[in-house]
């Protein structure tokens, strides 16, 4: 994909759906365009923070599993997965899927405002529920390391 083929610009008056009560139109929006598919700026960035929290989900499970064992995995499917094939492999694919839904959500979050906070609030989960607690799980780990060779 050519460089030249990114547009970015503001549409004013483009028709967000049609509903019963007839067309409604959209406020002026800023498009990301790459060929024929447009993007909205805040599915657009939603979409980059949701991929973002895949991709440091990723990396802290890696590292909190390689430190405290596979064991470690909350998702079951997922540890056994990882018991029969190995961390690696199981985590790069588990995360490239959900990077694919990602994708695919932050597109139909051009048209389907509904999908935005959806996105919004699968952020907030993986923050919460994820990324923080691998922090917290590393950063102790590495505290007691540091103390354990003072000594």
């Amino acid at each position: 994909m050519a460089l030249k083929d990114l547009n970015i610009r503001v549409v004013h008056g483009e028709t967000e759906h049609i509903s019963y009560s007839g067309k409604r139109a959209r406020k002026a929006t800023v498009l990301i365009q790459v060929g024929s598919l447009s993007l909205s700026k805040k599915a657009f960035l939603l979409g980059v923070t949701l991929v973002l929290c895949q991709l440091f989900d990723g990396l802290l499970t890696y590292t909190g599993l390689e430190m405290q064992g596979v064991h470690m995995e909350g998702n079951t499917f997922l540890r056994e997965l990882m018991l029969a094939y190995g961390t690696a492999p199981v985590l790069v694919i588990a995360k490239f899927l959900a990077i694919v839904l990602v994708l695919v959500l932050t597109f139909y979050a051009h048209n389907r405002k509904w999908i935005r906070p959806v996105i919004a609030t699968l952020i907030a989960i993986y923050l919460v529920i994820a990324v923080v607690p691998w922090t917290i799980i590393i950063a102790n780990n590495n505290s007691v390391k540091t103390e354990a060779s003072e000594k």
